[in-house]
């Protein structure tokens, strides 16, 4: 894991939480989204964390297209496994700049709002299972990871006061999240007839923005080579 040597450098200098990107537990999904990152080296990024003193923070992305019952219930199985210190549950969110949206561009839209089109809001219909029950699962995972014996023990006796605020604080947060999500969801109504997703955004927008930052890097040669 790169930065491993000088974790303690980075607890020395306040550093007290790491955003981890998961995405997805299985492999064959990461490649998929092109994620640079293995389920060996995530599980190893945070035991290195841990041992250093510094929270993990694990995102974990839903709402793939072939996604079962038994994806979420192996995903649960190996989140535990992973043991991070916090979680944040997101949906999968096929913006125009970013790679995924070319593989999702015949995915049919459910949420015709685009500002719910945040990471926190089902916006594609999966094949397999229902809105309603991807909320299910979405929910049930944030409680099962968050209410374990081993992860309130972290929340409320953690021997570092800095971490046991940030912790705390981020519980409280998520207690007043959690029922305003489900509200949310039963008052927003989701469409079984929408469009596909080229059809509701356009064309992509991950080639302009490649070729922008092409251009950008062209345009400075100078700044680079000093740098």
């Amino acid at each position: 894991m790169r930065d491993a040597d000088i974790l303690p450098l980075y607890k020395r200098a306040g550093w007290e939480r790491f955003l981890l990107g998961l995405e997805s537990t299985d492999t064959a999904t990461l490649d998929l989204i092109r994620k640079g990152a293995t389920t060996t080296t995530d599980r190893e990024a945070i035991r290195l964390l841990r041992a250093n003193g510094i929270l993990s923070m694990a995102t974990w992305v839903v709402g793939f297209e072939e996604e079962r019952d038994r994806d979420y219930w192996r995903g649960l199985r190996q989140l535990l496994a992973y043991d991070p210190d916090q979680i944040q549950m997101l949906y999968v969110t096929p913006h125009r700049w970013t790679p995924y949206f070319r593989l999702a561009e015949e995915r049919r839209v459910i949420q015709l709002d685009r500002r719910r089109w945040d990471y926190k809001h089902q916006v594609l219909a999966t094949r397999h299972m229902p809105p309603w029950r991807v909320l299910l699962w979405f929910k049930l995972i944030e409680v099962i990871l968050q209410a374990r014996p081993k992860a309130l023990a972290r929340i409320y006796l953690n021997r570092d006061p800095r971490l046991r605020h940030a912790m705390r604080w981020y519980t409280r947060m998520g207690r007043r999240v959690w029922p305003h999500e489900i509200l949310a969801w039963l008052r927003d109504p989701l469409t079984r007839t929408g469009p596909t997703v080229a059809a509701f955004w356009g064309r992509g927008q991950e080639r302009e923005e490649a070729m922008a930052v092409r251009a950008a890097a062209r345009s400075h040669p100078a700044g680079r080579e000093a740098a």
